[in-house]
């Protein structure tokens, strides 16, 4: 007999807030893999609609990153000087900064360890 598993449904949680008048942070809580990018891509395209002229991307809570969210990260960032703002990441978890440091995207992204320290 042949077990079949059903798939785990997305485990993340994305939440944006206004934190000056152009400023966004968005907090990336859980899992950004290929199930859940599109959540992250939702978020920073409202972001940028709205005028944002920098966008915050908190992966402190971020638990795991594959190829799929590396690469969100990456057109966002294009997406965000498109729009004349600025894209930076916040306080990466242990696990996303290891990601981030070996495939070299954190020479590409600017990385703040608060979000105060990442404001203009």
């Amino acid at each position: 007999m042949t077990e079949h598993r059903a798939p785990r449904p997305p485990s993340l949680s994305v939440r944006a807030r206004q934190m000056a008048q152009d400023a966004y942070v968005i907090e990336v809580d859980g899992e950004l893999d290929h199930h859940t990018t599109g959540q992250l891509d939702e978020a920073i395209d409202h972001a940028l609609i709205r005028g944002a002229a920098a966008v915050l991307i908190d992966l402190q809570p971020t638990t795991f990153l594959d190829s799929s969210g590396l690469n969100a990260l990456l057109t966002a960032h294009r997406a965000a000087a498109r729009a004349g703002a600025r894209l930076a990441l916040i306080a990466p978890s242990a696990a996303v900064h290891r990601m981030l440091s070996l495939t070299g995207i954190d020479r590409v992204l600017p990385t703040y360890p608060t979000t105060e320290a990442a404001l203009p």
